[in-house]
């Protein structure tokens, strides 16, 4: 996750679709270890946990942007200033 951090502050967000992908390898890993007698190795768990931690990030990203919109979107609909609640989002990131 701390790879991620960076990651997303400088390059920013990814498409949406990116973060799924990102995140099934070690979801699949995970499922094939517990429905099977496969145990994976550390290389394995390192480079699908570096990879899901990246992507949390991602998701998170994500997250805070929709926390944002919907933050915005009630104070519109409750009479705010439409031009405030635009610098309000910019202000946080959004």
């Amino acid at each position: 996750m701390i790879l991620g951090i960076p990651i997303t502050i400088y390059y920013g967000r990814p498409r949406f679709t990116i973060i799924p992908v990102m995140m099934a390898p070690l979801v699949f890993d995970g499922f094939l270890q517990r429905l099977t007698s496969y145990e994976s190795g550390n290389i394995r768990r390192l480079i699908t946990g570096i990879l899901f931690g990246i992507s949390f990030i991602f998701a998170f990203a994500y997250f805070h942007h929709f926390c944002l919109y919907v933050a915005g979107m009630i104070l519109k609909f409750f009479g705010a200033d439409p031009a405030s609640v635009e610098r309000m989002i910019m202000f946080f990131g959004g």
